[in-house]
């Protein structure tokens, strides 16, 4: 401890441990370091790593505003590297499954080894085999330039298509989702991290490292400490040459885009970025090394989630400081801005309750009471772009932002005019203003934005030791602004299902579990831990089938507090079977096959069905808010009727039917990841189907957190290992 598918899925595996195998015994923790050859079963594992029983709170008290006591302690979230079971071994590990290749003069393949019986293993358990090929794919086909990406065809996949064929670069359309690349790059960086404390490796662990310097990269490419972009990629002009190697983009676009500078100085940047591409008669063609910015919250979520969990795993020193480097220069780098005096003008506070946290909260008794804030404080990343690009402080701020760079007064005659200027800088996605605003953390306003700053000063005391991000979080995050007791209104506001944000969800609980997993015993964290379960779980998740959220509340959560436990579990189990290719075959990537409607609500099972909005949700969807006489328009969820027989009527317009409960994992409809998607969503309707393939880093990261928290036990025992053959040249 430091101060400072289109049809069921196949026969389903039967490596997982039965539901009611870890309901007596509650929710398991991260494990301490244990071999895997030791682990027997799960319910024995979860009988040894209980997570801690702790007293049900029914809420924090807002009258008692005393920060935690000091000192602030945290721990590595994954412990100390773990041991490595082939250390003086025989054999060597190796990252790729199925990689076939010839060294010192022998060939070798890296196939699956039992530990304990020191023998490759013959026949796999099915569950660990496809998360390893889920992997494999990951790294050999959606990395380009070390980022995450889906991968487009030039021609149909049709399900059972052999990798030999799919993957070559004549059936390579390119890269899809880049502009989200930096999200699901640190998604994958999670997965990586917990593969390694799953395996103990040497080989995965230097997979671990290879992940955090791509992902390291993507700030460093912006030469602004702190800056993470979207993604970067070499542009070239039209007609140039393709390759899967890295991105690229052809021709010349303005979406916040600029030039790398100096793309040899920055470690992890492939070498087509400096020396061309080559075409088809072997000529390299040379391009320009850019990078895409106006990165929102959701962006920084991927790395920020991923950071403290390899932080406590890398042995390279120099590794983690350049960690410490960008996340402290992040939070250094947010400007403060407050909106003063809303006492004195109820009109202006019920504009920045409905515009921040929208105007249909549902608060329970002895919430934090947002009509007696005076102050919003809020905590925004300033934007470089074409407009300030010669004024712009690049360097990285010495101190956290105390003074606020801009003042609101909701008493003065013309808060109207300043409300919607802080507006249109933060709407700078497509339109630039000289002081444009890439996202804003309204810390003591919103729930999930009080938990981002406090995951963000928390992890910057353990890594730095230096009590100024101490003292940010007790003395002004938790003392002053109360932030504890907002992160307590997280889900106070739902939308109905037909026009909710379920990225917003995704955004808010990965790092609440990151932060749930750095924290020591404390008051903080039982407050945390409370909000977790009465604003996720019971108002946001339980409906969701979510099973990335469901293994972090079973592994974060204490069994006093954990009432959907069993729920959830069962869930999990359910998921981690079913979850895998989507056109049929399990053990095929996730791609984008048609998927009627009427398929799906035929296949739903006994307990689920057809849901259509009330009058009520219709309203609430559509109407939008009024902020001072002026309506932001909702999201528009009816339409003229069709003639479908499963639409839903509301008077002379009709909506699309939604599942009451979360649709099964194979059944869902095929996105880039499925846990941030809407899970009650019917048919996946795709005119050429079969066309783009997911990374499958939902699909991963999955499986290697339920390895690390213990609740299956598939491939326990068994890493890569290279087998070595006969002789070659």
């Amino acid at each position: 401890t430091t101060e400072a598918t289109q049809s069921a899925p196949e026969t389903a595996s039967a490596d997982l441990p039965a539901a009611d195998a870890f309901v007596t015994d509650g929710v398991a923790p991260l494990p301490e370091t244990v071999p895997a050859a030791e682990t027997t079963d799960a319910a024995e594992a979860l009988d040894v790593h209980v997570a801690p029983d702790v007293a049900a709170d029914a809420g924090p008290d807002v009258a008692d505003t005393s920060p935690p006591p000091t000192p602030l302690l945290v721990h590595p979230p994954l412990g100390p590297p773990p041991a490595d079971p082939l250390a003086g071994a025989a054999v060597e590990s190796c990252a790729v499954i199925d990689v076939e290749e010839c060294h010192a003069g022998k060939t070798r393949r890296c196939g699956l080894y039992d530990v304990g019986k020191k023998a490759f293993v013959e026949a796999p358990e099915p569950l660990a085999l496809r998360a390893y090929h889920f992997d494999r794919w990951y790294d050999l086909y959606h990395q380009p330039s070390g980022q995450t990406a889906e991968r487009t065809f030039t021609q149909a996949a049709p399900a059972g298509s052999p990798e030999a064929e799919w993957g070559t670069l004549d059936r390579f359309g390119g890269y899809g989702g880049l502009g989200d690349s930096a999200i699901w790059s640190g998604t994958a960086l999670t997965a990586t991290a917990l593969r390694y404390r799953a395996t103990g490796t040497a080989a995965d662990y230097a997979r671990m490292e290879e992940k955090t310097r791509r992902v390291l990269a993507m700030f460093d490419v912006t030469g602004i400490p702190g800056y993470l972009a979207r993604h970067h990629f070499l542009r070239l002009d039209p007609g140039g040459p393709k390759s899967d190697r890295i991105a690229i983009e052809y021709g010349t676009k303005f979406d916040h885009n600029f030039h790398v500078v100096k793309p040899t100085a920055i470690a992890g940047l492939p070498e087509e970025y400096s020396d061309g591409v080559p075409d088809a008669q072997g000529a390299l063609v040379t391009g320009t090394p850019m990078w895409q910015g106006n990165p929102s919250i959701d962006q920084y979520s991927g790395p920020l989630t991923a950071f403290p969990l390899v932080y406590g795993l890398l042995k390279d020193e120099a590794l983690k400081a350049r960690i410490a480097t960008q996340v402290t220069c992040y939070l250094k780098r947010l400007v403060r801005v407050e909106i003063r005096n809303l006492q004195k003008n109820p009109q202006a506070l019920d504009a920045v309750k409905g515009f921040f946290a929208g105007n249909q909260m549902s608060l329970d008794p002895g919430d934090y009471d947002l009509t007696k804030l005076d102050t919003v404080v809020g905590y925004g990343l300033l934007q470089p772009n074409s407009l300030n690009a010669a004024t712009f402080d690049a360097s990285c701020p010495a101190k956290i932002q105390m003074t606020p760079a801009t003042i609101i007064d909701a008493g003065s005659d013309d808060f109207l005019a300043q409300i919607l200027t802080l507006a249109s800088r933060l709407q700078t996605g497509k339109s630039e203003t000289l002081d444009g605003i890439d996202h804003l953390y309204a810390i003591n306003v919103r729930g999930g934005d009080a938990v981002h700053l406090l995951h963000l000063a928390a992890f910057a005391w353990w890594m730095t030791n230096d009590s100024m991000y101490k003292t940010f979080l007790q003395d002004e995050l938790v003392g002053a602004l109360h932030v504890d007791h907002v992160a307590s209104i997280a889900g106070a506001f739902q939308l109905p299902r037909w026009c909710r944000s379920y990225y917003g969800d995704h955004i808010t609980y990965s790092p609440w579990w990151s932060l749930l997993t750095l924290l020591d015993e404390s008051p903080l964290l039982t407050t945390l831990r409370t909000a977790f379960e009465v604003e996720l779980w019971q108002k946001s998740m339980r409906e969701l089938r979510n099973t990335k959220f469901n293994l972090m509340y079973l592994g974060e959560i204490p069994k006093a507090l954990a009432t959907g436990a069993v729920q959830a579990l069962g869930e999990v189990l359910e998921g981690l079977d079913e979850f895998g290719g989507n056109g049929g075959k399990l053990d095929d990537p996730r791609r984008s096959y048609d998927l009627p409607r009427a398929t799906v609500i035929a296949m739903l099972p006994t307990n689920n069905g057809v849901a259509c909005p009330t009058e009520a949700e219709r309203k609430q969807c559509e109407d939008g808010v009024s902020l001072f006489g002026i309506t932001i328009p909702g999201e528009k969820i009816t339409r003229a009727c069709t003639g479908e027989a499963s639409e839903c009527h509301l008077g002379a317009l009709c909506a699309t039917p939604m599942a009451k409960l979360g649709v099964p994992a194979s059944l869902r409809t095929f996105e880039d990841f499925v846990w941030q998607r809407n899970p009650f969503k019917l048919g996946d309707p795709h005119a050429v189907a079969a066309m783009e393939q997911s990374p499958g880093v939902d699909v991963i990261e999955e499986f290697w957190m339920a390895r690390v928290y213990g609740i299956v036990q598939a491939g326990a025992g068994q890493v890569l290992a290279w087998k070595v053959g006969g002789g070659c040249e």
